[in-house]
């Protein structure tokens, strides 16, 4: 007999709608990574774990299922979030510990996605993982033990916007493909490889302007033996999932949440209601409630409650299914995505500066990416104070300015890289001329040295904002 804990279930009036992060640091009441598994008959607790040991950074998990030893049990994945070693844990329906591997290099802190798909129709499954935003988008593929079988690049590998994959049979041919999305700040392309490797073909999710990351998922959504696949924006785009065609045609398209929501839309399938077809479920990401909502393949809400699987929590799930302990009742799993206070801004990622420290600093999703010692303007040509955000990007340009005949602050400076304008004619760059960094020596645009630049100028997008303040 499962324990059963009821969770808070309130009642749907209209459209599922999402509740968006206030401005002002959260108070989260989840302090470390958790699973939990709800019974999709009743959306009842039936337990929670803690995948990582207490005094572990990692910053949320994401999760799948399958029977990885055929024992007719299936085992829930769990992979490290950020600022954790690039782990993919085991754990026993019963959320047991049973093994770990590392998928990646032990220096790897972005954090990874997981999914497990038997590849070979040999009855194991295998585990694929992909690095989030931050790693290359180098996919691997492990036997159910956690031994690696073989990777590949599904992008540049120079690239580092990570990657989300899934793996169903799309084609119809009796084999699983293995599907990559494209991370942040990347164009929203969908690859199709053959399950070794082999590209075969590609679309675009999303118009091609839209650069925050796709979520993908293979699912057989009407019977006919041909997987659709399910999209939805990674971060920074309104939640509409979008189902295509092996080919890539649009079959059809619906809001998940509010249109205003731009923290992504994670994606699982699973026969919730067991009337012999797929739903698809969806947990709000980052800056989100834990709103999960189940839809069908038509995109009509159904469920009546609305449900929030974390009380007062706003950091985003990750989400999977399975009937995990062979009862013949589907489990929904939810795993936290972030666990730190979401900070002072609900933009995905922030630049800012620092007169008084001489520093810049860049975050993403809440967390601090990069520190730089900079310099800013002088006294006499102060470098502005306030809200801006990024409006320009030139990678190499020249800047002058005259003051009249033969006056010292006149300046003449060829090939200025990495420039990004926030006001006027202010702008962040690199300055090859100098090496006061942590001084005031500029005319009052925020020099940089040339290899941070380089890396803030691929890091910000065009409307990245940019705060300027003084501590002292």
């Amino acid at each position: 007999m499962k324990p059963i804990i009821y969770l808070i279930i309130l009642t749907l009036l209209f459209a599922p709608f999402i509740v968006l992060a206030a401005d002002g640091i959260e108070e989260p009441q989840i302090t470390r990574p958790t699973v939990r598994i709800l019974n999709s008959q009743n959306f009842s607790l039936e337990k929670e774990f803690y995948p990582f040991a207490e005094d572990s950074k990692a910053e949320g998990a994401n999760i799948a299922t399958a029977d990885l030893n055929n024992d007719g049990f299936k085992e829930i994945i769990v992979a490290a979030g950020r600022n954790e070693k690039p782990l993919v844990k085991i754990f026993n329906y019963k959320g047991e510990f049973q093994f770990e591997f590392l998928a990646y290099a032990e220096n790897f802190r972005k954090g990874l996605k997981v999914v497990a798909a038997d590849l070979f129709n040999d009855g194991f499954p295998e585990i694929i993982t992909a690095p989030n935003e931050g790693g290359g988008p180098h996919i691997r593929i492990f036997d159910a033990k956690g031994q690696n079988l073989f990777s590949f690049f599904a992008f540049n590998k120079d690239l580092r916007g990570g990657a989300n994959v899934s793996v169903g049979d799309v084609n119809g041919n009796g084999q699983p493909e293995i599907l990559v999305a494209a991370g942040y700040g990347m164009e929203p392309v969908i690859k199709i490889f053959d399950n070794y490797t082999n590209f075969i073909k590609g679309f675009y999710a999303f118009e091609d302007t839209f650069l925050g990351g796709v979520n993908v998922l293979a699912a057989d959504l009407d019977n006919d033996k041909k997987a659709e696949i399910i999209a939805a924006p990674a971060l920074g785009k309104e939640p509409k999932v979008r189902i295509f065609d092996y080919n890539g045609n649009l079959i059809r398209e619906f809001l998940a949440y509010a249109k205003g929501f731009g923290g992504g839309v994670n994606l699982a399938a699973s026969d919730v209601d067991r009337n012999g077809y797929l739903d698809i479920l969806t947990g709000a990401g980052y800056s989100g409630g834990s709103h999960l909502c189940i839809f069908d393949s038509q995109g009509n809400p159904k469920i009546n409650p609305k449900l929030f699987v974390y009380e007062n929590f706003k950091g985003g799930i990750s989400i999977a299914d399975g009937d995990i302990d062979n009862d013949g009742i589907t489990e929904i799993l939810a795993a936290t995505q972030t666990i730190s206070p979401i900070g002072k801004y609900n933009s995905f990622k922030i630049i800012e500066i620092d007169i008084a420290q001489q520093k810049l600093f860049a975050y993403f999703k809440g967390l601090l990416e990069k520190e730089f010692i900079i310099s800013t303007g002088t006294w006499k040509f102060p470098t502005p104070l306030g809200n801006f955000h990024i409006y320009a990007k030139v990678p190499l340009t020249r800047m002058s300015g005259y003051y009249g005949p033969n006056h010292p602050e006149n300046y003449d400076l060829p090939n200025v890289p990495h420039v990004m304008v926030f006001y006027k004619n202010y702008a962040i760059h690199g300055a090859y001329w100098h090496w006061r960094f942590g001084t005031r020596v500029s005319h009052g645009c925020v020099n940089l040295k040339l290899v941070d630049a380089e890396w803030l100028y691929k890091w910000a997008h065009i409307g990245t904002p940019v705060k300027i303040y003084s501590s002292k």
